[in-house]
């Protein structure tokens, strides 16, 4: 590998962290029903999703994600950016 295609990696990868991050948290999680009582889930039994995805040990949804959640952002902001990357560093390649 090149240093300009780690380059160019590194650079999508942080680019899709924070469109995927501001997509999450700020369109998609939103629109879920999540309850707005912080103490909500401390009585009543949360769906799994919701506990995989949003409720920390002690069942609060603050802030809205927990590690699992974070984990498969990043995984799929590297993904995809590993992916762009090696994809514009061809087709650069190709132009010469």
């Amino acid at each position: 590998m090149t240093s300009f295609r780690i380059l160019l990696i590194l650079i999508f990868t942080i680019v899709f962290i924070f469109l995927l991050g501001f997509i999450d948290f700020k369109i998609i999680t939103p629109l879920l029903p999540l309850s707005d009582d912080i103490c909500f889930y401390h009585t009543n039994t949360p769906p799994a999703w919701v506990e995989l995805f949003y409720l920390d040990s002690l069942g609060h949804p603050e802030p809205p994600f927990t590690g699992l959640h974070m984990l498969i952002l990043l995984l799929m902001s590297l993904i995809l950016g590993v992916y762009t990357g090696i994809k514009i560093d061809k087709w650069l390649l190709k132009r010469k």
